[in-house]
């Protein structure tokens, strides 16, 4: 990946935002760059899409374990309702 940007640099003349021209005279960088940010996009992309999943994971478990504490609670008094 770093020999890629290094490519793309040098090629640009030490340019960072790459013009039209410069895609123009050399397709094979224009279409690195593009990868490039797609795949900047895209991991972005998903890394916030995981973190909105964990949090809410995290409330449902929560939730669950509320649940699950309220089921026992409530199966022991039964069991001890069977047992007299």
């Amino acid at each position: 990946m770093l020999a890629i940007l290094k490519f793309l640099f040098s090629k640009l003349n030490h340019r960072i935002i790459p013009t039209f021209k410069d895609f123009l005279k050399n397709p094979v960088v224009a279409l690195l760059f593009m990868s490039l940010l797609a795949v900047g996009y895209l991991y972005i992309d998903n890394r916030s899409t995981l973190t909105k999943q964990i949090t809410t994971l995290q409330k449902q478990v929560q939730d669950l374990q509320k649940d699950y504490k309220d089921l026992d609670k409530e199966f022991r008094q039964t069991l001890k309702g069977l047992n007299k």
